[in-house]
Order: C-alpha cells, then sequence, then structure tokens
C-alpha cells in the first residue's frame, strides 16, 4: 500500500483525503476535507525520518503550543495527532500561492507590497513572540499569499523539526532544504542561546530578498551559506536595486547584524519602523520612491487638488486604523489580559503572568488595574551594570525557547522581576555579552561587571564579592563569611584542556605537586603517590583514560577519574585554585536548586559535553549541578569536599555536602578552577571544615520508660487563660480574623494568637493549628508579615485556623536567631516553650462554642514541618497532622527535644509533602527518614515528593491537604 493510500486509511474516521498539493524537504501536503466541519484542510505529514527524529510526545507538544497563537497573519493550526506511524497536522486550505512561488514568477515585488508583506509578517512575529514562541524558519516557502494578505505558517512545528534535526541540516541530505540561507549566525553555530532575534535575521534575510531579488548570500553546499552568514557582510541593497528607500534599507540592513544585540530587539519595534514607513507614504509609496508619471494638463490642474485629498484621506484612513486598533488593545488588555494574567498568578505560574503582564503593558501604559496586579507576581529590583547603558532583557528560566523580554537600559530603577528563577541579559556593543540567572530577592548589591570585548577571554565568569551563607545540609550551621570579587570557571575543565597538562609533563613537574600525600592517615612519597595516578593502561592519566588520552569524541567532555591531587595539580598548572566550599557555593546558588536540577546531567546514563545542560547558575556557570562532581579545597578529616553531584548520582546530590579520600578518583570525579581577584577572608574560607552528619538509620530512639521522663517536661499547669479577644478583622471575603490573647505556661508572658474564622460554613468548626517557617523568627512584627497563602485555601474550606506568636517569632522575638538544634539549654528551653504555646492554643480553642474540639489538626511547614516531628507526641488532642517540606535536621539537639525520639510516638494519621531537590531536608537521608519513624500505622501515613525543591506545586498542596482534612476530620458540610 503506498503512503497516500496508508494516510487515507489512517484518518478516514475525521477526514478524507483526496490528493497532493505538494512536498517539500519537511512534510508532504495533501488536500483533504474536513468530515466534521465540512470544510477543506491542507493535511500536513511529516517525512517519515523527521518524524522518527522528533518523536510523538514532543511533535504533539510544539503542536499544542504553536494551536494557541491566534492571529490575522498567522495560519492557524486545526489538528494535529499520530496515526499509522503519521506525524501530521491540520491548517485552513487557503486558495493562494507562497511568497517563494510568486518570487520565482514575478521577481521583487513592489516596494509598497514589499513594505506590506514584511509588516504583516512581522506583525505575526510580534503576536508568537510576546507568548513565548519562536519560529526559527521564517523564508518565502513558509509565507503564504491569500488575496493582499501575507499569513505565516508553520509555527512550533517548524521549530520542533529544526531542532531535532539540527545535524541533519548540516549534512546535506536534502532535509529542510534552502534553510540554511535564512538561519541567524548564531542559529547555524547551535548557539543554545538562540533567542527571538534569530527571527528578525530571518525578516533581514526575506527583506533583501524581496527588494534585491536574492537573499544576501548564495552557495551550493548548506555548509557554505552558513559560513557567509556568519562571516561575510552583504552588498548593500541600493547597489542592486537604486529606487529603495534609505529608511528600508536601514531597516533590512540592521535585521542582519551578525551580533544579535546590535538587531533590532523585538518584533514590536521592526512593526513600529515599517507602519512608521506606510504611514509617512500614506500607505502607497514610502518616502524617497519617486511617483508614476502623468498626464501634463491633469498634473497641472488637479495634483495640487488630488494632493490635498490624498493628505486628508490619508490622515483620515491612519487616524482611523489607530482609533481602531488602540481599541482593540484596550479590549484585549482589560477583558483577556487581565483576567489571565490573574489566573496565571493565582496558580503560582508567576513567569508566565510576567511575561504577558509585560505584553500588556507595553500596549497599555500606565493602567491603574494593570498596575494594581503587578505586586501578586512580581517585585522591583534595581539593576546596575558597569559601565551603565546595558540592554536588559529577561526570560522565563525553566522555558527552553522563552522569547527575550525588553527591560531597560541600565541603571534601571524599581523594575519587576517575577517571584521566579529568571534569566536576565545584558547587552552593550563593545562589550561582552553577560548571561545570569537570579530570583529578585537575593540579587547581589554589587553591579554586573561587563568585560570589554577587547580583553582576551579565558573561560571564567565573574562573581561579585560578598557575605556567603552555604545552603548545604550539613554545612549550613555555618556562620556567614565575606568574600572578595573572583573568576571561576563557566564550565568544568575538560579532557582536551587536561591533556594538555599530561602533554606539557604536569605528572612529571615535581613542583606542581605542592600538597603533602596522606593517605587513610600515612604519609605517602612522591613516587608513591604518583604511582597511583594512573590510567587504564599504567600511563600517567585519568582513570578511565587509555595511552594518556581521552575516549574518542570526548575532548569536550569533563575531565573525570581524577583524584584531587591531580586537579590541584593542573590548578597549579594553570596558575589558578581549586574553589573553596564557600566560593564553590556562592556561584553553585543550591537555593534554587528545584529550578537547577531538571536542566542538569543527574542521574543520567553518562557524562555530556560541557555545557550542553541548560542548568545555570547567577553568574553563568553551567553543570555546577551533575555532570562531574567537582573537587574543592577544603579538607574534612582525612577526606576532601567534592561537590555538585554526577552524572550517576541521585538528583539530591547537588544539595549533598559530600567528601571523599583525596586519592579518589571515581568516574565521576572532575573539577573546575578559581581565580581570585580579592582575596579577602581567603584563609577563614580555605580552612579545613567538619561536615554534620547523620546516618539516621542507625541511631536509636530512646526506650519507653526515656521517653516519658522527656514527655513529662511539656506538661504545665492548667491555670487560667485570663484570654481576650483584642481585635476583629472582616475585611477579608473568606473570612473573619480574630487577634486574640491569653497567658503563657511560663512565666508571666502573654501569647498572642490570630483566629482565622470562615465565612463559609457552620460553625462549630474544624481547626488546625499552624506552626509556620523560621521565617517568623526573622520577622518582627506579625501584623504586616503574616503570611496566609500558606492556609487561605484551609479557611476558604471552611475550617478554622489559629496561628500562634510563638516564642521568639514576631513581636516576641528574643536572643534566639536560628531555628536549627543546637546542644544548648538555651534551644532546649525554647522548644518546651514552642510546644507549650501551642498546647495553650488549643486550650483557648477549647473555650470556643464556635470551634469543635474533638476534630483538630496539626499543621506545619518547614521549621513547623521539622517540629512536627515532635508536637504531635505531647499533644494527645491533635487528631491529623499535615506537615509540608518537613524532614530530620542533621544539627543535633537534647535527646529531650530530639524529633527522632518523639516520631515513633506519633501514631495520628500523617501526611507529608516534600520537594525532590529541597536544600534544606535531602529526599534519602532526612525525608525518608522522618517518614519511616513515624509510628503511625502505614496505611495511615502518607508522604508525596513532588517536582520541586523546599516547596510544593500549590494546585498538588492545596489537593492532597483538603483531601487528608476530609478523611481524617471530616468533610465540611
Amino acid at each position: 500500500m503506498d503512503q497516500l493510500a496508508r494516510l487515507k486509511a489512517a484518518l478516514a474516521d475525521r477526514y478524507t483525503v483526496e490528493r497532493e498539493l505538494g512536498s517539500g524537504g519537511m512534510a508532504t501536503v495533501y488536500l483533504a476535507d474536513d468530515l466534521k466541519h465540512r470544510r477543506k484542510v491542507a493535511v500536513k505529514v511529516l517525512r517519515q525520518e523527521l518524524a522518527a527524529s522528533l518523536g510523538t510526545d514532543r511533535f504533539l507538544l510544539e503542536a499544542t503550543i504553536a494551536a494557541q497563537l491566534q492571529h490575522p497573519h498567522i495560519l492557524p493550526l486545526h489538528d494535529s495527532g499520530e496515526a499509522d506511524g503519521f506525524l501530521y497536522y491540520v491548517m485552513p486550505y487557503v486558495e493562494g500561492e507562497t511568497l517563494r512561488d510568486k518570487l520565482a514568477r514575478d521577481g521583487p515585488p513592489p516596494i509598497p507590497e514589499t513594505v506590506r508583506i514584511l509588516r504583516e509578517v512581522v506583525d505575526a512575529l510580534a503576536h508568537a513572540h510576546a507568548r513565548g514562541v519562536i519560529h526559527r524558519d521564517i523564508k518565502p516557502a513558509n509565507v503564504l499569499l491569500s488575496g493582499r494578505h501575507a499569513l505565516v505558517g508553520d509555527f512550533g512545528v517548524a521549530k520542533a523539526v529544526s531542532e531535532a534535526t539540527s545535524q541533519v541540516h548540516l549534512t546535506g541530505t536534502g532535509v529542510a532544504l534552502g534553510t540554511p540561507a535564512y538561519m541567524a549566525p548564531e542559529q547555524g553555530m547551535a548557539d543554545p542561546h538562540v533567542d527571538h532575534r534569530a527571527d528578525i535575521y530571518a525578516v533581514g534575510v526575506l527583506g533583501y530578498e524581496l527588494l534585491a531579488g536574492h537573499p544576501p548570500f548564495t552557495g551550493t553546499t548548506p555548509q557554505a551559506l552558513l559560513a557567509a552568514h556568519a562571516t561575510m557582510a552583504p552588498e548593500p541593497i541600493s547597489s542592486q536595486r537604486s529606487q529603495v528607500p534609505p529608511e528600508l534599507e536601514r531597516l533590512v540592513m540592521r535585521c542582519l547584524e551578525k551580533d544579535p544585540a546590535r538587531r533590532w530587539p523585538t518584533a514590536e519595534s521592526v512593526l513600529a519602523e515599517l507602519e512608521a514607513l506606510e504611514a509617512s507614504s500614506g500607505g502607497s509609496t514610502p518616502v524617497g520612491l519617486p511617483a508614476a508619471p502623468t498626464l501634463r494638463a491633469v498634473r497641472l490642474h488637479l495634483l495640487p487638488i488630488m494632493g490635498v485629498v490624498v493628505v486628508v484621506l490619508g490622515l483620515a484612513g491612519l487616524i482611523y486604523r489607530a482609533r481602531a486598533r488602540a481599541a482593540a488593545e484596550v479590549h484585549w488588555v482589560r477583558q483577556q489580559a487581565l483576567p489571565e494574567i490573574r489566573r496565571l498568578a493565582d496558580s503560582g505560574q508567576r513567569a508566565a503572568a510576567f511575561r504577558l503582564a509585560l505584553r500588556a503593558r507595553g500596549l497599555l501604559p500606565g493602567d491603574s488595574a494593570l498596575a494594581s496586579i503587578w505586586p501578586r507576581f512580581s517585585m522591583p529590583v534595581n539593576l546596575r551594570t558597569e559601565p551603565s547603558g546595558a540592554r536588559v532583557y529577561w526570560a522565563d528560566y525553566s522555558v527552553s525557547d522563552s522569547a527575550w523580554q525588553y527591560l531597560g537600559t541600565t541603571p534601571l530603577d524599581s523594575t519587576p522581576l517575577p517571584f521566579a528563577y529568571s534569566r536576565l541579559r545584558f547587552e552593550k556593543a563593545g562589550f561582552r555579552r553577560l548571561d545570569a540567572a537570579t530570583i529578585p530577592w537575593l540579587l547581589p548589591d554589587a553591579p554586573f561587571v561587563l568585560e570589554d570585548t577587547a580583553t582576551p577571554p579565558d573561560a571564567m565568569v565573574r562573581v561579585p564579592g560578598g557575605e556567603v551563607d552555604i545552603n548545604l545540609p550539613g554545612l549550613d550551621h555555618l556562620k556567614p563569611i565575606e568574600l572578595g570579587a573572583y573568576r571561576i570557571g563557566r564550565h568544568e575543565v575538560t579532557n582536551g584542556e587536561f591533556k594538555q597538562f599530561i602533554e606539557a609533563g604536569g605528572y612529571r613537574t615535581r613542583e606542581l605537586w605542592e600538597h603533602s600525600f596522606v593517605l587513610a592517615g600515612r604519609p605517602l612519597s612522591w613516587e608513591d603517590a604518583k604511582a597511583r595516578f594512573t590510567d587504564r593502561t599504567g600511563r600517567p592519566g585519568p582513570s578511565g583514560w587509555e595511552v594518556g588520552d581521552y575516549p574518542r569524541g570526548e575532548k569536550d567532555y569533563p575531565v573525570t577519574g581524577v583524584s584531587w591531587y591531580e586537579a590541584a595539580a593542573y590548578a597549579k598548572y594553570r596558575g589558578a585554585q581549586l574553589p573553596t566550599i564557600y566560593h564553590w557555593s556562592r556561584a553553585a546558588y543550591t537555593w534554587a536548586s528545584a529550578n537547577i536540577v531538571p536542566l542538569s546531567n543527574l542521574a543520567g546514563q553518562g557524562p555530556a559535553p560541557v555545557g550542553r545542560y541548560r542548568g545555570m547558575g547567577p553568574y553563568d556557570t553551567y553543570d555546577m549541578a551533575g555532570n562531574a562532581r567537582e573537587w574543592c579545597l577544603n579538607q574534612t578529616g582525612g577526606e576532601r569536599y567534592v561537590l555538585g553531584g554526577g552524572w550517576n548520582d541521585p538528583t539530591y546530590a547537588f544539595n549533598d555536602a559530600y567528601a571523599q579520600s583525596p586519592f579518589d578518583r571515581s568516574p565521576t570525579n572532575g573539577f573546575r578552577l578559581v581565580r581570585y581577584l580579592d582575596d579577602r577572608n581567603l584563609d577563614l574560607a580555605s580552612r579545613p571544615i567538619d561536615r554534620l552528619f547523620r546516618d539516621f538509620a542507625k541511631e536509636r530512639p530512646v526506650p519507653d520508660q526515656v521517653f516519658d521522663i522527656y514527655r513529662r517536661m511539656y506538661d504545665y499547669d492548667r491555670t487560667a487563660l485570663n484570654s481576650a479577644v483584642e481585635a476583629v478583622d472582616s475585611s477579608a471575603e473568606e473570612w473573619v480574623r480574630e487577634k486574640v490573647s491569653f497567658d503563657a505556661a511560663y512565666g508571666r508572658e502573654r501569647v498572642t494568637a490570630y483566629l482565622f474564622l470562615p465565612t463559609r460554613g457552620q460553625p462549630p468548626f474544624q481547626a488546625l493549628v499552624y506552626f509556620p517557617g523560621s521565617n517568623a523568627i526573622h520577622d518582627r512584627s506579625s501584623s504586616r508579615s503574616l503570611q496566609t497563602r500558606t492556609f487561605d485555601f484551609i479557611v476558604k474550606s471552611g475550617r478554622a485556623v489559629v496561628y500562634p506568636v510563638y516564642k521568639s517569632t514576631y513581636e516576641r522575638g528574643d536572643s534566639l536567631r536560628s531555628d536549627y538544634a543546637e546542644e544548648t539549654n538555651e534551644y532546649k528551653d525554647h522548644v518546651i516553650m514552642w510546644a507549650k504555646d501551642l498546647r495553650r492554643s488549643i486550650d483557648y480553642l477549647s473555650t470556643r462554642a464556635d470551634i469543635d474540639s474533638t476534630r483538630l489538626a496539626y499543621y506545619g511547614v518547614s521549621w513547623g514541618g521539622y517540629l512536627g516531628g515532635l508536637m504531635p507526641a505531647v499533644e494527645p488532642r491533635l487528631k491529623a497532622g499535615i506537615l509540608v517540606v518537613a524532614g530530620l535536621e542533621f544539627q543535633r539537639g537534647f535527646p529531650e527535644v530530639e524529633p527522632i525520639n518523639f516520631l515513633p510516638r506519633i501514631r495520628i494519621p500523617v501526611l507529608m509533602l516534600n520537594g525532590q531537590y529541597d536544600h534544606y531536608f535531602p529526599v534519602e537521608t532526612s525525608q525518608r527518614p522522618f517518614f519511616r519513624l513515624l509510628g503511625t500505622p502505614p496505611e495511615h501515613k502518607r508522604m508525596v515528593v513532588s517536582e520541586g525543591g523546599h516547596n510544593v506545586p500549590r494546585t498538588q498542596w492545596v489537593r492532597e491537604t483538603l483531601d487528608w482534612l476530609d478523611r481524617y476530620l471530616g468533610p465540611v458540610p
């Protein structure tokens, strides 16, 4: 059966395929009848080899994205799918021809028509770019002419095929033939940072061809074309067609700049220029083009009048079109964009909300309704560069094809950034492009320093100085250190670089090996140590090499299988050093592990070329998570730290304070280098550092008789509460908030608590006692800083929440500065006071007729999640527990306050919600031991680990929590 017959059979239930319309490098197009909607459609079927390389899931994902684009100059995507091995997508059948066909038949069109076609194509791109979609294959064959309208096709699908067949494009096999003629230099060089400006370059090629009659570069092979785009300057258009207006030529030639930073920054800016060109000509002939000849008599008698009429009509048309467009833009912002921005923000999709808000603000600046919702998903920041005058762009970190959005030129004051890990890009003529990634509240105070292009690159990036607080379990007890500025390798040291060390005699040069060799406490001689540093064939080199050489094709892979001593010798050879754990941690940014790890090479099948994965630190470093573990300078006992995890390590290894023997040559061990620009506190940062680690599988809870003694420490005399309602706030739609107070169970203190009573449902209400995260220790005003987002949905469900102001939090702040456990009486006493505050809050709830004190639950988040391993064991009135991002700490407290002794005594149903990449509570070493130790019967405890860090996706959080409460406290009527 031939392909047409197979396709007819495969699609017979939906389409009647009639005949082939044409075939190209990417797909074959068929005319078909849409049986459901009774219309003619065009069915594009991908070539079999492309379908195999792309895959069904990726194809359908890109088709789904493309289907969201609705614009007058975008050929819409009606349908897509897979049938009998065919990957297909369906578009309207439009009478007309492609721009490629028209150019082949008629040659260059008149200049007014050229401007119109370019404007309509760019209008389509502006719409797509604003929604994060980049085409990457703009060319005449993808522009359909229907009547006087240009329609751009193959959005999303062409991009996906381009990526899946990037190697095929360059081998000359015929796939996507002709595409290299329209590819931007960075696209042809497979730059991983290709963005929307590649489309702008392609528009320049398209415009050049429409004006000059041929593309700017021609060649007999794809390689020759790509080389021309990267190295050659196009001939001036005016040298080939003298009637081209200078303004139009300048517009096209700026699109064709080799450096993306020198092109038009956005499709919107190109569109504005094209519209201005049309306006200056009254919608017909651009300025600078001679008018067509007319009869002398008509010219003499009627030209002045006609000129006035044309001007008046032209102005009227412009005013009408401008007003219509403005009205449409206002309608879109108010009726479509604003509701969608609110929905995205409320569902936690803050980067998407930010992107859409930028688009809306560009159309309707100063709109008060739009301005009022920015705080829901963003915060104002100041952005500085050295020197100033750099253009700043933003992109969604997690979206691979997120279009770069222009924010402004530095210095920028109070410019918004979303509450999300984001990519920033800084560009200034004469300076190297600087990429960064950040969360707005952790932006460095120092300006971003741009490097002059005249400075020779050294494969290192600059990290500004500042206070460094290590965020690795087992090391997070360390006090912050103020560091000076330094440079660190953008990538790990590669096989190719390390081979230079071998060829230069690095293993024979004694002065490069400056550290004493100590193995298991026993000193080794230089000769004995060197004998251990050989490859598989006994030659000097990494453990996985042969005959002093790396595996074929792996020049750009990270060098692995090297000991700490080899890494240190190579650093000496390069005039550099191994980073301290402080310098490594600052550049790695483990705070953002939930964003970085999913885009990194962890838990994989093998190493990858450096920079292949998109996981990026704040200062443009790559592969600090995964690919190769990285030796650091510091010592712990007889071991050296090796951080970040490698390609065969679990995903949580990025957050693991791991150490190994400095002689270890595992196939995962590699390194990167640093050079210190300012050695401030370098000696302090380089010192030996003990690692706090506990193997909870080997620790045993105390016996029952000992625990009974500990538990009695949490009892108190049931004296009068002397409670009072101090304030009532009914301004919220979902609840009434009462501020109450009562006597503490110790000293002569008063406890303040906030009681949130739902406006839905009927009392008596089920109630949850809330224990917050550690931010409550550092904030000093509960009235200003109380966060409700972690429990607002519980109150909306018809349940009450009481939020006590615990000892040491908010207004009750004291000498305690950290939630980490300590083996001190001060910490022990505080834990006991926190438990008494919680129990005293339940005493208060029991006095309320509007609270059902028989249906109470504990609800702890982060710090409160950790203490959820203790509190339910000392408070018998709790019927259920919900612990969000909980786990065991490696820091020790006295046994009277250690959760490991209390967890087995908890019997109530417990739900744990955790993140896979939690940097405080690693899954295997902290979360799972916590869960295993819970004394709750297995059928009544549940642990859910989601894709995230020290957080849980809100939709999952809400669903799991409410389901748990319905199950164990009962549904709310």
